[in-house]
């Protein structure tokens, strides 16, 4: 692309030209994953102007991008702009890397970044995107991480692959940046085109011209920052900030269960005052991020000497969560004169989040693991998981067979089908003196108890 490798050594005005190169069709643009958060980052750039490859290891993944087919149908409104910027061949896919990486301008990386068994970082994707990236990367291309990452991980990490590979230095030779997703699952497009990007680049040039083509794109605003640790920073901090008030959240839901305090209504009613954030108890937490994002940042406390002990208690804490569910669920049996073992038990929810289709980490699955342990049938019903199977269960495909003859009833994520629950209609479908657990807040004490449930909830008095 013409103009954009001067960009790089010092050129401000250089960068002013990304938005005008984009719109003429000018920028190529790679993208590294093609997962939750990689798709619509390509199928955005692509929209915005940019010529987009997208490069994937999973040979399906890519072979359904190059029809144009998505497969994130619980994103509203991208499977209809992949179709549309494929189809002008604006995006295409594939799984070698060689010629998308050496005709770029710009790379991003969204691979994925879990925790391993250990609960410790597992940054081989990106390690192994790195590889790639540096073995085709040209003079004046501009690296993005947008994977999350633990701080010093993008410099100490990425930065000397990228270099050794290339034969190129960083900051004259080649740009490389942070920029963290902040995109919520379900909401990813929204959220793209609504909150600021943080930028943070290893040298001004780069962060420039990376929140430059962000703001280009997706028509937000670009905060720049210190450098990529201090932008991999703000993505952690603001989701154990999620984490850390869950917890504490949970921690209150456990004490009040035991004095007789509905903390529902405690939380409910802290609200009105004009300080208090509002963050509400339940089976735990689920997904690609908050269940690991503390060991990102726990690592790094360990190598700097400062174990941060409040972000690993909390983690703890809402890892609990789902065995206080199992115990929830035996004592409502126990009240309906049944027991765990024996019993058919109807989990309704299994997704880590509402109305989206993703089980990653979905604190659900150490629900129903454990009641299989201790000798419960358990029957599943999800409305993103009709008739598929999850968690080695064909689940259901509809709620009223999932429901019918069960002794308990688990409600196991918010969905809004479940929102407005006929409890009259499931009490006549469940067997004779049911138990209902809601692990979501979903529905009122009263209410399962007028309907003869024998009831228990996360936070609710017993």
């Amino acid at each position: 692309m013409t103009g954009m490798q001067s960009a790089l050594p010092g050129t401000p005005a250089d960068v002013k030209k990304v938005g005008t190169l984009l719109r003429q069709g000018k920028v190529r643009v790679t993208v590294f994953g093609l997962g939750r958060i990689g798709l619509p980052t390509a199928a955005v750039f692509a929209e915005a102007g940019a010529r987009v490859t997208g490069v994937d290891i999973m040979e399906d993944v890519v072979r359904d991008t190059n029809a144009g087919r998505c497969r994130l149908t619980d994103e509203l409104g991208l499977p209809e702009i992949i179709k549309k910027v494929v189809s002008e061949g604006k995006l295409k896919a594939a799984v070698e890397p060689s010629e998308a990486v050496s005709k770029a301008d710009f790379i991003i990386v969204c691979v994925p970044t879990p925790v391993d068994q250990t609960k410790t970082p597992d940054y081989s994707a990106v390690q192994k995107a790195s590889h790639s990236i540096g073995g085709f990367l040209k003079k004046g291309s501009v690296v993005v991480i947008e994977s999350t990452i633990g701080p010093g991980v993008a410099e100490e990490m990425v930065r000397p692959i990228l270099e050794a590979e290339s034969g190129l230095e960083a900051g004259s030779g080649f740009g490389l940046a942070s920029c963290p997703e902040r995109s919520d699952p379900g909401n990813i497009l929204v959220n793209m085109k609504s909150l600021p990007r943080i930028i943070g680049g290893l040298d001004e040039a780069t962060t420039d011209v990376v929140a430059t083509l962000y703001e280009a794109v997706l028509g937000v605003k670009a905060i720049r920052v210190s450098n990529p640790k201090t932008a991999n920073a703000v993505k952690l901090t603001e989701n154990l900030f999620r984490d850390v008030n869950i917890a504490l959240a949970n921690e209150f839901a456990l004490l009040y269960e035991k004095i007789g305090i509905d903390s529902i209504e405690v939380i409910n009613a802290c609200a009105s005052k004009y300080n208090f954030m509002p963050h509400y108890p339940g089976a735990g937490v689920g997904g690609p991020c908050l269940p690991s994002n503390s060991y990102y940042l726990i690592s790094e406390g360990l190598r700097a000497g400062n174990i941060p002990y409040l972000i690993r208690m909390a983690r703890e804490i809402n890892d609990r969560m789902p065995d206080h569910v199992v115990e929830l669920t035996s004592e409502a049996l126990n009240e309906a004169g049944k027991t765990v073992r024996g019993s058919r038990i109807a989990v309704l929810g299994v997704a880590y989040k509402p109305n989206i289709k993703d089980v990653q980490l979905s604190p659900i699955q150490r629900v129903v693991e454990r009641l299989q342990e201790m000798g419960a049938t358990i029957e599943l019903y999800d409305p993103m998981y009709k008739g598929e199977e999850v968690f080695g269960l064909q689940a259901r495909s509809s709620l009223e067979r999932a429901v019918r003859r069960a002794d308990c009833i688990v409600l196991g994520t918010a969905h809004s089908e479940f929102r407005n629950l006929d409890l009259g209609h499931l009490s006549t479908l469940a067997s004779r003196k049911a138990a209902l657990v809601d692990a979501r807040n979903i529905v009122t004490p009263r209410d399962a108890k007028q309907h003869g449930f024998a009831y228990r909830g996360v936070g609710r008095a017993s």
